[in-house]
């Protein structure tokens, strides 16, 4: 069993600092660390992805029109954003294990409720309290993760459990779409809420307990204050925004084009370019610059906006959604590298705080993709609205890749050693 250390530990996962007492609570092995969170994860966006095709064509929903779908959408992330701000301070000081709890209970509530189907108030309290669970579940997750592995084998864990993310992107949409057809609408979230029972059972069975790792904790806005993480956030929030800009209004711009099944498949693509271009993209985080591989990801930004404003047909729109995989992957890979790395480098140091500010980040991505759209859409019409997103999430990316820190590599090795250098 690996033991906790505290998180500006430059030693592996499983030294116990000298004249230190053992602790009472064992961290988990990093293998299931990385299992219970990576589920966790895969549960959470399993269920973003459901919502995709189901909930805009809701009677409810529907006849409110393309804001109050935006709104929908937009209010998971509103929520996100509370529970972030206090979840990263919980984890430090009380560990993960008890917030992962809290977290998938209440998701599961939430999801059942939008088996009912309506009424959009309804509908809209089930989004925002999902929200808050989200939030807590991400922050615990990643922090789970962290506090179980040595900086060596971080990166692979953390790699592991975000293709698990992606991988619920993938599954979500198209199975979402097949049940509808097949079920009815309430069948995806009865699906979804057995899910997340399957996930409550592993981490009460595979988590013995998760340390805190500090007494003096820091937030997410004092991993903001190091030199860099204005920049990374924006790069985050980029990357989560272009899909989610495009989940409230394609389904209504394709109309009878696209079956439920179709528009599953649609955003199925995204989520499998994203799986093949995230392990490929981090593995070139410890030897390229990020601002070249964030700058490739906003080129893809505008090109896959444009290519979707364009679209008259079915598999132009899959062109464009293939692009928005690619981008969304060369945004988040480096960015989820760099943002790990700026808690090391805060006072005191932290990690709940960092991954805190990961979900803020990733958060109003969320939050501003779908506001975006879904008022563009009922102001301007789809194809407008699609290029006034590129324009502005191109700009938001151009002016933070001027303001991104320098190679991983050279930081990464400096941590490793302890020698308390950062460039």
């Amino acid at each position: 069993m690996t033991t906790n250390t505290t998180i500006d530990d430059p030693r592996p996962a499983g030294a116990t600092p000298a004249g230190a007492p053992p602790r009472a609570t064992p961290a988990p092995t990093p293998a299931r660390a990385t299992a219970v969170a990576g589920a966790i994860l895969f549960t959470d966006m399993l269920l973003q992805g459901l919502a995709i095709p189901v909930l805009p064509l809701l009677p409810a929903v529907a006849e409110r029109g393309a804001a109050a779908t935006g709104v929908l959408f937009a209010s998971y992330a509103v929520a996100m954003v509370i529970a972030t701000l206090f979840a990263g301070r919980m984890v430090d000081r009380r560990g993960a294990k008890g917030l992962l709890v809290t977290g998938v209970i209440v998701l599961a509530i939430a999801t059942l409720l939008f088996a009912t189907g309506g009424p959009y108030w309804l509908l809209l309290a089930a989004r925002f309290v999902q929200g808050l669970a989200g939030g807590i579940a991400w922050v615990a997750a990643l922090s789970l993760i962290a506090a179980a592995t040595g900086f060596d084998e971080r990166g692979q864990m953390m790699g592991i459990a975000m293709s698990t993310v992606t991988l619920g992107v993938l599954v979500g949409p198209p199975l979402a779409g097949f049940l509808v057809d097949a079920l009815g609408p309430a069948s995806p979230f009865l699906v979804a809420t057995a899910v997340t029972v399957i996930d409550l059972v592993l981490l009460l069975s595979l988590i013995p307990g998760s340390p805190r790792q500090v007494d003096d904790t820091a937030g997410p806005f004092t991993v903001l204050r190091v030199p860099g993480s204005v920049s990374i956030v924006i790069a985050i929030a980029i990357g989560a925004a272009v899909i989610a800009a495009v989940q409230p209004v394609l389904p209504g711009h394709l109309g009878a084009q696209a079956s439920s099944t179709m528009i599953g498949v649609l955003f199925g693509i995204a989520a499998l370019v994203s799986i093949i271009a995230n392990p490929i993209a981090g593995r070139f985080v410890a030897s390229v610059s990020p601002r070249l591989l964030i700058g490739i990801g906003v080129i893809a930004v505008v090109a896959a906006l444009l290519m979707l404003g364009w679209s008259s047909g079915v598999w132009q729109a899959g062109v464009g959604m293939g692009l928005l995989g690619l981008s969304s992957a060369m945004l988040l890979a480096p960015a989820t590298t760099l943002i790990s790395e700026q808690g090391f480098k805060s006072s005191p140091p932290t990690l709940g705080g960092s991954f805190a500010l990961y979900n803020l980040a990733y958060a109003a991505g969320l939050a501003i993709g779908p506001l975006l759209t879904g008022f563009g859409v009922q102001q301007t019409g789809f194809a407008t609205a699609m290029v006034i997103a590129a324009v502005v999430l191109a700009a938001l990316g151009g002016g933070a890749l001027t303001r991104l820190p320098g190679r991983v590599a050279e930081r990464a090795s400096a941590t490793a050693r302890g020698d308390g250098a950062h460039a």
